[in-house]
């Protein structure tokens, strides 16, 4: 993980965000086998330590509470009086500097801010809510800001997970800052736009990552109660119904599991993790013409998820058609090319690659295509 930053940047113009640190992981989203969506934007695996010690309180409003405690520790270091840019960057100071909170990232760090403040590291929804609290705590109107990106892939266990993050937004009389946590470079490269989202699509958002944390962990029944727990605090948002829809759809759960992808589809038509999962559940239960229908709107979607590509590699691999197999491997290993499986799975198709020209030169089929004679001479 790269290290955490305290410096502010400054180099955005007055009609652009301007980002105070840079950016690592954030909202979460989920899907079955092969419909292949979720999210984790770091290669570490979740703190199995963290899922077994804490429990996230279930009333959504406790997230964002400080205590006696905190508002002393923040009253000490962030001046009333000051201007407001002032005030946020004295914020940053006490949370990440060295004499403050030295707050770290956590890949599986999901706390409440009191959770947060005593352990002093999170990922990046929990610096999120920890910013928004002591900043409103200061009077700064601070708001949660969702940031759609080209997505990141990765895989915790069986779950293949799909980046989304969240961070800060704050409206300054000298333009627009946005405040996060550094965890990717070329972050502003892979953004695609931005959108201030109120506190319960932040605190739905919180849930759900809690939840598939928790999953990976293998706690199912947790991770349950936390998805349940997302929908019900913002029942309008998809990722948090196809997040339930995926681990409903691994307990074996399919008719509910349609449902849940259902009601996220209601939510966003576009919401392409269900759209995957339901399609997965349709081919499973034999409904291939409904399962083709969702296939061909989800297939861009599919076709860039590299743990898709690695699947049906597999299988070509599998039946014996290696040069199919290893040109979908390679796109998976364009997209993410630091995959120790993927780069297992390319050997083994160069090795058997060769062996077949090997036998191809000692029978006089070089060169021979899949389902052609070919002739060595004359």
């Amino acid at each position: 993980m790269t290290p955490i930053s305290t410096t502010c940047l400054r180099s955005f113009g007055r009609s652009a965000p301007r980002l105070l640190l840079a950016a690592a992981v954030a909202l979460l989203a989920l899907a079955a086998p092969m419909a292949l969506a979720a999210a984790a934007g770091s290669a570490a695996c979740p703190s199995r330590t963290a899922a077994a010690e804490y429990r996230l309180p279930e009333n959504p409003q406790e997230l964002l509470r400080l205590d006696d405690e905190m508002r002393a520790f923040f009253a000490a270091r962030v001046h009333r009086k000051g201007s407001r840019e002032a005030r946020i960057d004295e914020i940053a100071a006490a949370i990440l500097g060295e004499h403050g909170l030295h707050f770290r990232y956590e890949t599986g760090g999901v706390y409440d801010v009191r959770e947060a403040f005593r352990r002093r590291r999170g990922n990046c929804v929990t610096y999120a809510l920890l910013v928004v609290a002591v900043a409103r705590e200061f009077r700064i109107p601070a708001s949660f800001n969702e940031v759609a990106m080209r997505p990141l892939w990765d895989r915790a266990g069986g779950i293949v997970l799909e980046s989304r993050h969240l961070n800060v937004r704050v409206e300054l009389a000298d333009g627009t800052y946005e405040i996060d946590l550094k965890g990717s470079e070329n972050r502003r490269e892979a953004r695609i736009t931005t959108m201030v989202v109120d506190d319960v699509r932040a605190f739905a958002g919180m849930f759900s990552n809690a939840g598939v944390y928790r999953l990976a962990a293998g706690d199912r029944v947790g991770a349950l109660r936390l998805f349940e727990l997302a929908t019900l605090t913002d029942p309008s948002a998809a990722f948090a119904w196809s997040n339930l829809g995926g681990a409903r759809a691994l307990a074996g759960e399919a008719e509910c599991a349609s449902l849940c992808y259902e009601r996220a589809l209601v939510a966003a038509p576009d919401t392409m993790a269900a759209l995957s999962g339901l399609a997965h559940l349709q081919r499973t239960a034999g409904r291939v013409d409904e399962a083709e229908r969702l296939e061909r709107r989800s297939l861009r979607y599919r076709e860039h998820n590299p743990y898709y590509l690695s699947a049906v590699a597999r299988e070509e691999f599998a039946a014996g058609r290696l040069d199919e197999a290893r040109h979908h491997l390679a796109r998976a290993l364009r997209i993410k090319p630091d995959e120790p499986e993927f780069r297992g799975l390319m050997i083994e198709i160069d090795g058997r690659r060769r062996l077949e020209r090997e036998e191809g030169r000692r029978t006089g089929r070089v060169g021979a295509k899949r389902g052609e004679v070919v002739v060595a001479g004359r």
